[in-house]
């Protein structure tokens, strides 16, 4: 899924940005108009980023109401494992810069806190709608005592526990494939 790739890309601009628009704050004592715009670059490609999310999640329905699982088994797989490095460093820089910030601004800053959380979320959040599409698919095309158990839909929108899932889930299509092939 081309889309998928597109906001793999996006989420990475955004956390490349999060850290220059920081830094350059801090190079620039003063507010200064080249400063602002920057930021608000920033916010635009935040926005750009979370609307790629929703047209990845809807580009993937439509695959699948079209029969094109392997491209979503792809886009999935590609969100789930090619986001573990951008969510490690997204959660280390974060809490180094949040701490600094909240220090800084003697806890003013808390209450703006809630901003890089809810746009990491939401971004969780439409990954796992993706892989919601591919475990229906999955669930079916098996019987009863070989569906995947629906816990698996919770913890695709859950950090750290939609890789968990996502690597069980991949593994018991893989050993169903293969039990197929046998019969």
């Amino acid at each position: 899924m081309k889309s998928a790739k597109i906001f793999l890309c996006g989420m990475y601009l955004h956390l490349l940005l999060s850290i220059a628009v920081p830094s350059l704050g801090i190079i620039e004592k003063d507010v200064t108009e080249s400063l602002m715009v920057f930021v608000l670059f920033y916010i635009i490609i935040i926005l750009s980023v979370l609307a790629v999310g929703w047209v990845s999640v809807a580009m993937a329905v439509k695959a699948c109401k079209r029969g094109e699982y392997e491209k979503v088994k792809s886009g999935w797989r590609l969100l789930k494992y090619g986001t573990i490095p951008f969510y490690i460093i997204n959660f280390l820089y974060s809490l180094f810069v949040w701490f600094v910030l909240l220090v800084a601004s003697r806890g003013f800053l808390i209450a703006v806190l809630p901003l890089p959380i809810t746009i990491t979320c939401t971004m969780i959040f439409q990954s796992g709608c993706i892989g919601w599409c591919y475990i229906r698919y999955l669930n079916r095309q098996t019987k009863n005592d070989e569906k995947i158990s629906k816990i698996h839909y919770v913890m695709q929108v859950i950090s750290i526990l939609d890789i968990i899932s996502t690597v069980l889930v991949l593994r018991k299509e893989n050993k169903l494939i293969g039990e197929r092939c046998d019969h």
